[in-house]
């Protein structure tokens, strides 16, 4: 499967990420229970300003030339967790349904990771166990197992802290 990791320009992409959205939120409102408005689809909110906003970088994901989910990643912020003053924090990751457990989301992260060298962030909810397990396995298998974990009450989840790079790569 030919992975592409594409920057997504607000000129072509807009209406492509706000309906990536939709699938996203729908699958993540069995941990948040939000609901739709009376239209029928999820809030966007988190979404206005995803192309403007200083440090915030938003991808588009395609296998093998088709559509296959986004990333969004912020380099250069504050940590929301520690009192680090520049961290890279994966703000959202998602994989359509049918391209999952085939190798394609650990792709995408391990390029993400590469792409942006320095101390990571990556959180999941405390029911998100699938994400829970994802991030674990990559992450790990990532910094061959070098990485800290924290188990935050304030927010229900979980944070794994790593720093990527050339030197903390695992070489296969």
């Amino acid at each position: 499967m030919k992975l592409s990791l594409i920057p997504a320009d607000p000129k072509l992409h807009d209406t492509l990420l706000r309906n990536l959205w939709q699938f996203y939120l729908y699958e993540f409102s069995r941990f948040t229970r939000d609901t739709v408005t009376p239209s029928g689809r999820f809030a966007e909110t988190e979404l206005d300003g995803v192309f403007s906003r200083y440090k915030r970088h938003p991808f588009l994901i395609y296998a093998d030339d088709a559509v296959a989910g986004f990333a969004i990643v912020d380099s250069g912020i504050k940590s929301h967790f520690t009192d680090s003053v520049s961290v890279i924090y994966m703000y959202e990751f998602f994989i359509l349904a049918g391209y999952q457990k085939r190798g394609l989301g650990a792709q995408v992260a391990t390029r993400l990771f590469d792409q942006f060298p320095g101390h990571w962030e990556v959180f999941e909810m405390a029911d998100n166990l699938a994400a829970q397990h994802f991030w674990r396995k990559v992450i790990g298998r990532y910094t061959s197992g070098k990485y800290r974990e924290i188990t935050l009450v304030t927010a229900d989840g979980f944070v794994q802290f790593f720093d990527s790079g050339v030197t903390t790569r695992k070489t296969d």
